[in-house]
Order: structure tokens, then C-alpha cells, then sequence
């Protein structure tokens, strides 16, 4: 069964006359008949009445013609396809977010890009600390998007972008421990924090204190949920409790004798290389233009 045999029986189906349809085809009317009894001979079933003044599906053929519709359409959807990837589209983009650099601004770029290379799979993923920049130098993510610090720099030929900062804070379940507290007194609660991924810097900035009891997590989401069921104190963002703050379920803790709340900036980054593809290019001058009007910010 060739497609373009069900193209012929689709135009066929939408006109009145074989002439009218091979006219429409740019095609002879005896190579439009001849595709119709060969369709016809392959399914072994008609198609065509034939009886009148004027050609007309069967039933048979009517419902045939209809199924066959879909196929047509996968058949362009195929070719648009085959076209964005000879004009060097990617066929899959993945993306390494870190939940603790979640902001609407990024969400809108990712979203634009997708609805802009619809062909293109979206791959986004998350998880323990710094995993957007293990995933990124192995190669498993195209860019990342995570704290940086300058060091990460020495770890792969790198690029990165600054676009934004967090801001980090002890934050645990109103009533659960003291609004003030020496560091001392902190160890003797238990502390909520994120898994490490495989790269082995880590930042006291993030991990703050190693209490009584050490819950570790691999989403910012759990850690909060845990939170609010007091089940002890983190570094988080403060921006994902910022709610419950200003409800009262959870509070932020000042710690006496040493600092207790941080700035982290935020960096979106990959792997240098002399060629990338659209939406990689696409992508990063969409960020380019999130950490210009960051910058200007800063002045």
C-alpha cells in the first residue's frame, strides 16, 4: 500500500469527478483509475461507485478513507520533522534544574522554547545538590541551571551566564525552636538537607549544620513538607517558604554567633564548543537577555 495511493483516494474522496481529482494531482486520469484499482485490489474491498454520472465512495470506502486521513497527516507531520532535523534542529534538549533556583522567569523561557521547536523533546530534570553540574560535565544534560560558585569553573571547560541569586535561610516549623539560637544549641535539633550529588564539593553555605539527627532529602519540595511537620530546621531557600512565613506555620532562625542567612548566584551554563545546535542557541540568548537585565539590576 503506497501513501501515494490513500493521497489520490483522499482527493478523490473531497471531488466529484476522477478529472476534477487527477487535475487537482497534477496527474493523467488513467493513473488516478489505476491507483484507485490497484488500492482497491491490495485491500480487496471497493471503493469507488462507479455507476453514476458522477464517482462516489462506498461505505466501505468512506470509513477506509477517513482512517487513512491520520496517516496522511503523520505523513506531514514526518516531513516537517524531517525537515527542522536537516536544518540541524536537535531531536532532544535536555535540561538539569536545580528546584532550589525554580523561578517563573526561567519556566517561561523553557516553555517558549519548547512551543517554539515543537519536535524537539524536552528533557528536564532535577535532583540532589550540584546535580545540574555533575549531569552537565558527564554530558547527561545540554545546560544546567544551579548555585554556582567560581570554582565550578576548574571542574569542566565550562560557560555560564549569571541570571539571578537566592537567597538562603534557617527556616523550621514556628515553635519547633527559639527565633534566636547559638550554633551550639542548633547541633542539638535535627536537620533536614539535600543529597549530594556525586561531584564532591560542598558548601557549608547549603549543608549549615550537622544536628542531633541529619534527614537528608532529594527534592526541596520533601524538605518542606517535612518542615512543616516539625520534624527539624533547614537551610532553604526562602523563597519557596514565603507563604508559610507570612501564614506563621514556619518561621526563620537567627543564629547568634554566626551568619545564618546567605545570597547564592545563580548561573545557567554548558559546555563550551564551537557548534549548537538552534535550541541551543535559541536557549542561551534567551538567558543571554535574563542576565543583562540582572546585571543592570546590580548597578
Amino acid at each position: 500500500m503506497k501513501i501515494s495511493d490513500l493521497e489520490i483516494l483522499h482527493v478523490v474522496g473531497k471531488t466529484t469527478s476522477l478529472s476534477e481529482a487527477a487535475q487537482q494531482l497534477y496527474k493523467t486520469q488513467p493513473a488516478v483509475t489505476q491507483a484507485l484499482k490497484r488500492l482497491e485490489e491490495q485491500l480487496g474491498f471497493t471503493l469507488i461507485n462507479r455507476s453514476g454520472y458522477r464517482v462516489s465512495l462506498t461505505e466501505k470506502g468512506k470509513r477506509f478513507c477517513e482512517e487513512s486521513s491520520k496517516l496522511l497527516v503523520l505523513r506531514d507531520d514526518l516531513q516537517v520533522l524531517a525537515n527542522e532535523f536537516s536544518a540541524g534542529n536537535e531531536a532532544k534538549f535536555s535540561i538539569c534544574y536545580e528546584p532550589l533556583c525554580y523561578q517563573e522567569q526561567y519556566n517561561m523561557v523553557i516553555g517558549d522554547i519548547f512551543q517554539q521547536f515543537p519536535h524537539t523533546e524536552m528533557a528536564i530534570t532535577s535532583g540532589k545538590r550540584f546535580v545540574a553540574l555533575e549531569q552537565v560535565n558527564s554530558g547527561v544534560a545540554d545546560i544546567g541551571i544551579g548555585p554556582w560558585f567560581d570554582l565550578f569553573h576548574a571542574t569542566g571547560d565550562l560557560e555560564s551566564i549569571e541570571i539571578g541569586e537566592i537567597r538562603l535561610g534557617l527556616v523550621a516549623k514556628t515553635g519547633l525552636l527559639p527565633d534566636k539560637v547559638s550554633y551550639e544549641e542548633l547541633a542539638q535539633y535535627p536537620c533536614l538537607a539535600m543529597f549530594e550529588s556525586g561531584f564532591n564539593f560542598d558548601s557549608d553555605r547549603l549543608s549549615y549544620a550537622k544536628g542531633a539527627g541529619m534527614m537528608k532529602l532529594d527534592d526541596i519540595a520533601s524538605i518542606k513538607s517535612f518542615l512543616l511537620t516539625g520534624t527539624g530546621f533547614a537551610m532553604i531557600s526562602l523563597s519557596h517558604c514565603r507563604s508559610e512565613i507570612e501564614s506563621g506555620l514556619l518561621k526563620q532562625v537567627a543564629v547568634s554567633d554566626r551568619k545564618s542567612t546567605f545570597t547564592a548566584k545563580v548561573h545557567v551554563f554548558r559546555k563550551l564548543a564551537r557548534h549548537h545546535g538552534p535550541v541551543a542557541r535559541a536557549i542561551w540568548q534567551r538567558f543571554k537577555a535574563i542576565g543583562k537585565q540582572y546585571a543592570q539590576q546590580q548597578y
